[in-house]
């Protein structure tokens, strides 16, 4: 069971809760979430996101490099939605996953 503020995410069971909240993911979105949860506090670079979620050895040409950003959006969508924002975005470096400040309240 990995724990980051009010997020938890089961590897077994591949379920994730968020203050209690079941949230859908698909398999992709799982394992991205998955890398950020095992790095909190960390930026990730979208190089590292590839590598590790993707897995194919391509790289980071141009488009690839999108792919990161759109499932990024995904996570958010879900991981964030109506709470505070876990997710945060370091212009020219990467990813970082933080607890939010205030984890037992909404943002509604």
């Amino acid at each position: 069971m990995l724990v980051v503020g009010d997020l938890s995410l089961d590897e077994e069971t591949r379920e994730v809760w968020r203050g209690g909240d079941a949230i859908r993911l698909t398999a992709t979105e799982f394992q991205l979430l998955r890398f950020l949860m095992r790095n909190p506090r960390r930026v990730l670079s979208k190089t590292q996101i590839l590598d590790r979620v993707w897995n194919d050895g391509f790289g980071v040409p141009g488009d690839r490099a999108n792919l990161v950003e759109l499932y990024i959006s995904y996570l958010r969508r879900k991981v964030d939605a109506g709470r505070e924002r876990m997710i945060h975005t370091r212009r020219g470096a990467g990813y970082v996953l933080k607890p939010a400040e205030k984890p037992a309240q909404s943002v509604r």
